[in-house]
């Protein structure tokens, strides 16, 4: 549910709702100078044309040189609405890089427009981060926006005309952007804080903490192999105490991060080959650090503390 209401509030529904669309600009009752009637009338006939990029542009001039003309109020109207509309449009096209264009353009008159910071974010994840293979073209700016979204949410801003608003879900999923990004460079460490913080948010949304889940197991593994094949590497001299310990770490962190998304996948009816597949690697690593334990008993407890429920 919390899925379907973000992928509604990133539409155009969102957008359109913004700015009350008012139609071309009429003419005034007094005539303005000449020079701003004539800049008036240049936008007022590319207004009822079909080529909004030329409107725009006519109505960008009219601002620049009047800012405070006779038209100038509902020539921003206009121009707000329709540059929502042309976002709208890239969006639903999967246009990133109008979207993205159109975006900046009206973030950089309103720097803090929630709804728009909220809809370029959202599009840029579900596009280019979530795909198969992700893209991480525009991660930089996904980064940027989320941070932005972030610092405005928690200083109390709201999507505006959105009842229905998930906080917790929003910081959720703009948090796991910034995780994707940590890992995709690199920083294991600072990717799993993140993730761990993004599944706190929404514990229980499967696009969110079922996703963070299975990238914390992910990068455990990796952590653990390399932990693995170091230790394998020293002579047998040198396999001390300590060395086992900083292995069996590994091991346990890993245990502990497959173990929950096992559980958290089973209770949520996530697709049973994923689930099987990090359930086979759980008792495989589970084996290795606990040999004595050959029912898995440890496991099986485990897994019960970890369970959580189906609703």
């Amino acid at each position: 549910m919390i899925l379907r209401n973000t992928l509604r509030l990133a539409g155009g529904a969102l957008l359109a709702a913004l700015v009350a669309f008012s139609g071309p600009v009429t003419a005034a009752a007094q005539d303005p100078p000449a020079d701003e009637g004539a800049a008036y009338r240049a936008f007022h006939e590319a207004s009822q044309g079909t080529d909004t990029a030329a409107a725009l542009a006519a109505a960008k001039a009219y601002l620049e040189k009047y800012p405070s003309g006779q038209y100038a109020a509902a020539i921003k109207q206009w121009q707000d609405q329709a540059r929502m509309t042309q976002l709208d449009a890239a969006i639903k096209d999967k246009r990133t890089a109008d979207m993205l264009a159109i975006g900046k353009e009206i973030l950089a008159a309103d720097p803090e427009n929630l709804n728009v910071i909220y809809a370029l974010a959202f599009n840029i994840r579900r596009n280019e981060l979530l795909a198969s293979p992700a893209v991480y073209t525009n991660a930089p700016t996904a980064v940027e926006l989320a941070n932005k979204g972030i610092a405005l949410i928690e200083g109390g801003k709201t999507l505006t005309g959105v009842a229905s608003f998930d906080k917790d879900a929003t910081l959720g999923w703009m948090t796991q952007i910034l995780a994707m990004n940590a890992s995709k460079a690199g920083n294991a460490a600072e990717a799993i804080k993140l993730y761990d913080k993004s599944t706190a948010y929404a514990p229980a949304d499967t696009q969110i903490a079922g996703r963070n889940l299975f990238a914390v197991v992910t990068l455990r593994q990796s952590k653990y192999g390399e932990a693995a094949k170091a230790f394998n590497a020293l002579p047998d001299a040198e396999k001390t105490p300590a060395a086992k310990e900083a292995l069996n770490t590994e091991a346990d962190a890993l245990i502990d991060a497959a173990a929950g998304f096992v559980a958290f996948g089973r209770s949520k009816g996530m697709p049973p080959a994923a689930v099987d597949r990090v359930n086979q690697l759980l008792e495989t690593v589970y084996k290795g650090r606990f040999p004595e334990d050959a029912a898995l008993d440890g496991l099986k407890k485990i897994l019960a503390a970890k369970a959580t429920p189906s609703a």
